[in-house]
């Protein structure tokens, strides 16, 4: 989104957008009320989501831009508070000129609007992110291309995979859906290069709203001296507590 849209304004285009795709469509009056604007606020930062091909405006209200947004192949995510507040633990905890993979997550994607860092550079395997990221920062942002589906979303390809290291990542960003002793999966589904980036990257930020939940059957990803896990929680103030936590293998595994 461009450079000139105070903040409060992107938060809200932002907060429109997912709360459209959550739902399939939202009248105008329910945005409104929703967002606490007037109607002639919501009609004009539709019309600016619509301009960008974000969401189409149809009946009275919006819907998304792509059939994908509703039934993205992501389940158990954070909501958008948690995922937002993920986004910024990870934005603060940038360095100047660094080097950092995102995954398809909603929390992911919102780090570059974030960032204040120099000289920062993404690298992403989504249209959606890549998006984002190129109206709402500074940084440079890299996507990696390889095959997709007629949705948009990347399928495992080695295309992708060999692009991928070319990158020298000091930093892989990666939403996991389940987290516990034995290991973690991913939330990211879509085949997007995560093996590699997690193996690849000098340092892994795993994000999380939950912990000490593992399915037996779920594919694991062991732990690794590289990895440390952003968790945000929801205190009895409504405040979302993100920070680091040590990794809760005993012995997390080295690289080879």
């Amino acid at each position: 989104m461009s450079m000139g849209v105070n903040s409060a304004t992107l938060k809200r285009r932002l907060g429109i957008i997912d709360a459209v795709r959550r739902a399939g469509f939202l009248r105008t009056e329910a945005l409104a009320d929703q967002f606490d604007v007037s109607m002639v606020t919501i009609r004009s930062d539709l019309a600016y989501l619509q301009s960008q091909n974000l969401v189409i405006r149809t009946n009275g209200g919006a819907q998304p831009a792509h059939d994908c947004a509703v039934n993205a192949p992501l389940d158990e995510s954070p909501t958008l508070f948690e995922a937002r507040a993920l986004a910024r633990a990870v934005a603060f905890r940038l360095q100047p000129g660094q080097c950092v993979f995102l995954d398809n997550s909603q929390a992911a994607s919102f780090v570059p609007v974030h960032a204040t860092a120099e000289n920062l550079r993404f690298v992403v395997n989504s249209f959606e992110t890549y998006h984002l990221a190129s109206r709402c920062s500074d940084a440079a942002v890299s996507l990696l291309g390889g095959e997709y589906d007629r949705l948009g979303y990347p399928l495992i390809s080695p295309a992708a995979n060999h692009a991928l290291s070319f990158y020298d990542l000091d930093l892989a960003v990666i939403s996991v859906s389940q987290i516990g002793k034995p290991g973690f999966s991913c939330l990211d589904q879509t085949g997007n290069c995560l093996d590699a980036a997690i193996y690849q990257a000098k340092q892994v930020f795993l994000l999380t709203d939950r912990l000490d939940r593992v399915d037996e059957d779920a594919h694991l990803f062991e732990w690794r001296d590289t990895m440390s896990v952003l968790h945000g929680g929801s205190p009895p103030d409504g405040a979302v507590l993100c920070q680091d936590w040590s990794v809760f293998a005993d012995n997390p595994s080295s690289p080879d």
